[in-house]
């Protein structure tokens, strides 16, 4: 899972900025090759539902390197794009929009994909540091609201919730780059001041109960016990053979299969458990 820091929060140290409105205005980064990826991506794509499609395009990346703080580049919050490289969060949050687009329309897809990730990336569209979704559970709820996902963890065997205040950033604004401006601590601590989820989760304990009722495609959260943080590390869920593995993209080793799902959950530091979210048809 690579450095502690990164155990903590391997897809929360992103971009810095100068001002919001900078950043809303400026367009789209595309890094070298994305183009090209996309195409390939629309290809794999074809034919395939959504959850299908999903896993195919996530075995499809594996062996692109991990890339800490991809997003933490230039003086601007920018809407970045990268299909070459991942962290575990940038790899599922991508990869969710490319299945969404249309095949049959390939002259519509960049700037379908585009749009895709920013809705998904960011609070209400606007590309500014702070209404990024800097956790997980944040973003899920924006990717249910749009009609993408359904959190089917509440549903599965051995399920249990609790109630967790999300402050991690206010209390370690040291680890984020761009707090270190006033203005982003300000309003990250405006956004936190009584920003609190009720997390379902199931425990690592009865996991092997509810992997049958897991299909392919599934995206996956590790559900930690690090104060004021909801999950640590986010990946697909491959259903072979009957057997449940995780595709992911891991520091220090790129975008892998972890087999035995199970088994790897109960073996990643500091992690309680897991929460589903299910593509929808």
């Amino acid at each position: 899972m690579g450095s502690p820091l990164r155990q903590l929060v391997p897809w929360l140290l992103i971009a810095s900025t100068l001002t919001p409105a900078l950043g809303a205005t400026l367009p789209p980064l595309w890094s070298e090759g994305t183009p090209a990826l996309l195409r390939q991506g629309l290809r794999l794509r074809e034919g395939r539902a959504r959850s299908d499609a999903l896993v195919a395009l996530a075995r499809w990346a594996i062996g692109r390197p991990y890339s800490a703080f991809s997003l933490d580049q230039g003086p601007a919050e920018r809407l970045r794009l990268d299909l070459a490289r991942f962290d575990c969060f940038l790899f599922v949050e991508q990869l969710l929009a490319l299945v969404q687009l249309d095949p049959r329309r390939p002259a519509a897809a960049p700037q379908a994909f585009a749009e895709g990730v920013r809705r998904l990336r960011y609070d209400g569209g606007r590309v500014t540091y702070c209404d990024r979704h800097h956790y997980f559970s944040l973003w899920a709820a924006a990717a249910q609201q749009q009609g993408l996902l359904t959190d089917i963890t509440a549903t599965l065997p051995g399920a249990r919730r609790r109630r967790i205040p999300l402050r991690f950033m206010g209390d370690h604004p040291q680890a984020y780059r761009p707090m270190r401006q006033s203005a982003n601590r300000r309003c990250i601590s405006q956004r936190e001041r009584g920003l609190v989820v009720d997390q379902a989760y199931v425990p690592t304990g009865a996991l092997e109960r509810a992997l049958p009722q897991l299909r392919n495609g599934d995206i996956f959260g590790l559900v930690t016990r690090v104060k004021g943080l909801d999950v640590t590390h986010v990946g697909v869920v491959e259903v072979e053979g009957g057997r449940h593995h995780a595709v992911h993209a891991a520091p220090g080793r790129g975008v892998m299969r972890s087999w035995d799902l199970a088994r790897y959950v109960a073996g990643v530091p500091d992690v309680v458990g897991l929460m589903v979210l299910r593509p929808s048809p």
